[in-house]
């Protein structure tokens, strides 16, 4: 009986007091709202990254680790001529006092914000800002990773990429990043911070490798074409991978002979030395 009693006196408290938390959550927006608009620039308005696609065009993180969060938001200015690019940028807020100020902004000519997320890159224990912007199709996009040092921000790292993802390590977190071959077709390498830049990690990579080798496996399975070939056997290089790598190059050179392509050849041939040099 006192269980049941229990059970309706908090559904009477849920269900009474709903309407007060979300009428403060509502509150709480319209607060970062008014925060945001001081800050925004003439014609720009707010705009969500395409990755992660979770992410909402302001987040908030304590980089100083006060326990207060710094807000952190992203826009669009539309080009007035049309097809000119547009400009995407970052805001960073700071709470001093009881007012806010501006401590980063950077703008990038694109096509479009791929990417907008926090991720500790260097092991810090504090999230680094990653911030991408795609430039065209074929360009593919450019990554500005910013850290928080001394009380202010410092641009650590810049990436060309087409895609992007994220391996897991021992306290650093690496970055898988997919640059286009031909079509959707890609070479991939894994980069972990060093202390000083990012640079390749062979260890990472080949954590990695089943994502790379079951995304050729799918696109092989649709398509037998030999630039699927081509890139799995440069990450099977990459990965130690030696046999597997050595048929993947036989498979491709087979796929070129029947096609006009015959220059591409010396491309397989190019593997065929790494693929020797690596085994010695």
């Amino acid at each position: 009986m006192k269980k049941i009693m229990l059970f309706t006196l908090l559904l009477l408290f849920a269900v009474c007091f709903r309407p007060l938390f979300a009428h403060a959550n509502e509150n709480q927006k319209e607060d970062l709202m008014k925060i945001v608009n001081r800050f925004m620039p003439s014609n720009a308005s707010l705009i969500s990254p395409e990755n992660p696609s979770s992410k909402r065009p302001i987040q908030l993180y304590d980089f100083d680790h006060d326990g207060q969060k710094e807000i952190i938001f992203t826009f669009k200015v539309k080009a007035i001529n049309q097809p000119s690019p547009s400009q995407f940028g970052l805001i960073v807020l700071k709470k001093h006092n009881t007012d806010w100020r501006k401590i980063l902004e950077t703008k990038t000519d694109g096509v479009d914000l791929d990417f907008s997320g926090l991720v500790d890159i260097t092991g810090d224990g504090t999230k680094e800002y990653l911030f991408g912007v795609t430039i065209g199709a074929a360009m593919g996009s450019n990554l500005e990773v910013f850290q928080w040092i001394n009380n202010s921000f410092e641009k650590i790292a810049e990436v060309p990429y087409h895609k992007i993802d994220f391996v897991n390590g021992v306290q650093k977190v690496g970055l898988a990043v997919w640059q286009m071959y031909i079509g959707d077709s890609y070479l991939v390498d894994v980069l972990k911070w060093n202390g000083e830049k990012l640079v390749y990690n062979e260890e990472l990579y080949s954590q990695y490798y089943p994502i790379i080798e079951k995304f050729y496996k799918e696109k092989i399975s649709e398509m037998d074409a030999w630039f699927y070939w081509y890139c799995l056997a440069d990450a099977q290089i990459k990965a130690n991978k030696f046999d597997e790598a050595s048929k993947s190059i036989q498979k491709g050179i087979s796929l070129v002979k029947k096609s006009v392509m015959h220059e591409v050849i010396q491309d397989f041939n190019d593997l065929t030395k790494r693929l020797e040099n690596k085994r010695k």
